[in-house]
């Protein structure tokens, strides 16, 4: 009976992610991958979250508000954040009464306030204990590197709002760097290019599409699109035709910010760990990591092996799979 009655609560972990959150549940896998987006009417009622929502940005009349309730990978938006992370754990068909245990990735450089939110927004959503491990942490985990052992790991976490570098061995973070320059700033960066230099103006949305579809840096092939937008002067439609060239400029100041920050980074490491990272490298997950060219780009200038894993995307959230699959070994790595 007491197994029977065990098996009815399940365990959760969540890569709550600015841009993107990513829900594993026990026994089912991933079952929420959607954009950290949710849509009010004026009253407070909520009429979309995920990927239906980020699609209204910028398409609604005044009576709808559309917006991101996490910020710089934290929650910013108390309110809306409980509630997104309730609708998508609604969405993963879980009563909010049996949910056991959840595990959440965070960023390094959270503070005690933001722990607090992230975990008070998940015990609303039910969960009975909320545990949290550091997404760069999480990350290693779920690339499959033993990170309670003695070999050091460097692992650069660039996800929406920011990207987190740390260098890790016996379960524990030996030096960080968490900087609040990741995916949004990019899409910014494009926006702010194509604008100054096009004068056309284009949406987050588009940039991000642009980013996805063509955005590469780096020594490779040349893809030639064509981007819609708003003429800055007079307002009209206009269309231009470019070509991938132009992401090396958009992006040259946000990937210098990134590149000096594992640079200071690996000034601070011991020299005892230096021949570790020397041998594995740097390993780039998250979802900016995605960007085209990117591992290439790094290697020539911080001259160290760079490698990005197939589910470079999913890190985070495998790493809370296996943590949850394997708990009292992972234990050490978590916090309250």
């Amino acid at each position: 009976m007491l197994k029977l009655f065990r098996k009815i609560f399940t365990n959760i972990g969540v890569d709550l992610g600015t841009a993107n959150t990513i829900v594993y549940v026990a026994e089912k896998g991933f079952v929420v991958n959607e954009p950290s987006v949710i849509a009010y009417k004026s009253k407070g009622s909520v009429i979309a979250i995920g990927r239906d929502a980020k699609y209204m940005f910028g398409k609604t009349h005044k009576g709808i508000t559309v917006i991101r309730p996490l910020a710089d990978g934290v929650i910013a938006d108390f309110v809306a954040g409980e509630e997104l992370i309730k609708s998508f754990i609604r969405l993963a068909e879980i009563p909010r009464f049996f949910i056991n245990d959840i595990v959440i990735g965070v960023p390094t450089g959270v503070t005690s306030v933001e722990k607090r939110a992230v975990i008070e927004s998940a015990e609303s959503a039910g969960a009975r204990r909320v545990y949290l491990v550091s997404e760069p942490m999480a990350a290693a985990i779920g690339v499959g590197i033993n990170v309670l052992g003695s070999n050091a790991c460097m692992i650069v976490d660039i996800g929406g709002g920011t990207t987190d570098i740390a260098v890790i061995n016996y379960g524990g973070i030996v030096v960080d760097n968490t900087i609040r320059i990741a995916g949004d700033e990019m899409n910014e960066a494009i926006i702010r290019y194509i604008k100054n230099t096009y004068n056309l103006r284009i949406g987050e949305s588009t940039a991000e599409r642009l980013k996805i579809e063509y955005g590469v840096v780096g020594d490779q092939p040349e893809i030639k699109f064509q981007i819609k937008g708003l003429d800055a002067q007079s307002g009209l439609p206009r269309q231009i035709d470019v070509d991938s060239t132009l992401f090396k400029d958009a992006l040259k100041d946000v990937l210098n910010t990134m590149i000096n920050s594992i640079l200071t980074t690996l000034d601070k490491l011991p020299p005892e760990l230096a021949s570790d990272v020397i041998d594995r490298g740097i390993i780039l997950t998250g979802g900016g990591a995605l960007l085209k060219g990117l591992d290439t780009y790094l290697r020539d200038i911080v001259n160290l092996p760079v490698s990005r894993p197939g589910n470079a995307l999913y890190c985070v959230a495998e790493g809370t799979r296996k943590i949850l699959e394997n708990f009292e070994m992972f234990k050490p790595v978590l916090f309250t």
